[in-house]
């Protein structure tokens, strides 16, 4: 069985991350991307997103890897929302999951590109303590 394109792009930033290539890592990128640097801190458009990722790198000694766990895929026409287990460790950061949730969107040339990075999921609620009051 094929795997899903997202998964391969998914793949293939999480490689580019780990080598810092920022040209290809870019690419999986949508021109309007949202990353999530940190909770209340967001990156938009590419400039930003590059920028942001030339941080993260130094910031964690430019010993960041990244891997999946495990993904699920919710596809709707030419849009996906993936649920992933994505862990994260550098050697100044130990090994954390964190329950990512990413968007893509299929281009006209067919590819999937990522519009929404968001490695932190649901843990973006917790600054705004009053979203998680019951």
């Amino acid at each position: 069985m094929d795997k899903h394109p997202v998964i391969l792009q998914i793949a293939r930033a999480d490689e580019a991350i780990v080598r810092e290539d920022f040209d290809t890592l870019l690419n999986i990128y949508t021109d309007n991307a949202v990353l999530v640097v940190e909770p209340g801190r967001n990156a938009v458009g590419k400039a930003e997103i590059r920028a942001a990722f030339e941080k993260i790198a130094v910031y964690f000694k430019n010993g960041l890897q990244v891997r999946q766990r495990g993904m699920q895929i919710l596809e709707s026409g030419d849009t996906c929302l993936v649920l992933a287990l994505t862990e994260v460790a550098a050697p100044n950061y130990p090994a954390v999951e964190r329950k990512a949730c990413y968007v893509f969107n299929k281009v006209a040339d067919g590819r999937w590109l990522c519009s929404i990075d968001n490695s932190y999921g649901h843990d973006i609620l917790i600054r705004d303590a009053g979203l998680l009051k019951s």
